[in-house]
């Protein structure tokens, strides 16, 4: 046997300690004030404010990426003044907040905004926009950039989880179709996923697969619409 194979168990009892202790590190900070609504998702080494998480507030339906830093209280002016400034930090209803993101105190962001990956936030963005840089500001509208997406969906590969979880698609699938120069998509969520919070998992499972097969049948659609205008254009003015 070979050692990475012997390791591979290690690792996993290493992941899941550190996956048990990081939530219980949330819970911790709920216990102490820190809001979060319905729905939400927050992955692993989100940086909540240890000493104000009270003035924290996360919404229904939010996203928060890994390694997101969440700040509540500024300590510039300490050594000089002997004060630290003190801020509440309000992530609104259905925002998503990038990788690696870092938000500054007295900022509100939201409600429906995407706060990019890398973006440092230090002041507010509005509802419905889509930000990013350092300092981070408004580039466009989430809304647009959901539809633009959408309307890619429709033209392109949609993988379903489900398969990729049971083998039928396998890494090599998924290169096939990118190494193209398509774009694929995956479809539906993982049969376990542990970084839900005040959620009702069957739920959101039963609602995301509803919507990934209503854009499904819509991708059947446009393909055979696009087959039936390509026969049509092939014809000849006698065919006709």
């Amino acid at each position: 046997m070979s050692i990475l194979k012997l390791l591979k168990p290690i690792g996993w009892i290493i992941s899941y300690i550190r996956f048990k202790i990081d939530r219980l590190r949330l819970q911790k900070l709920i216990t102490q004030g820190l809001t979060v609504g319905k729905n939400v998702y927050i992955m692993e080494d989100v940086d909540f404010d240890i000493n104000y998480p009270f003035l924290i507030e996360i919404g229904d339906n939010c996203r928060i990426a890994k390694g997101v830093r969440i700040l509540a209280h500024d300590a510039t002016t300490f050594r000089e003044l002997g004060i630290t400034r003190i801020a509440p930090v309000r992530i609104l209803e259905g925002t998503f907040i990038g990788e690696r993101a870092i938000i500054l105190p007295g900022v509100t962001i939201g409600p429906n905004a995407l706060i990019a990956a890398g973006s440092v936030v230090n002041r507010d963005i509005g509802q419905g926009k889509a930000a990013a840089g350092n300092p981070a500001r408004p580039y466009g509208d989430y809304n647009d950039i959901l539809k633009k997406y959408r309307e890619i969906a429709l033209t392109s590969k949609i993988f379903k989880e489900e398969d990729i979880e049971n083998s039928k698609v396998t890494p090599d699938d998924l290169l096939s179709v990118l190494q193209k120069g398509s774009i694929a998509f995956i479809g539906g969520m993982p049969h376990l996923d542990p970084y839900y919070v005040n959620t009702d998992i069957n739920e959101l499972r039963t609602s995301a697969l509803r919507t990934c097969e209503e854009l499904s049948t819509l991708h059947v659609s446009t393909d055979l619409s696009y087959l039936l205008q390509k026969k049509e254009n092939t014809h000849t003015p006698d065919e006709k």
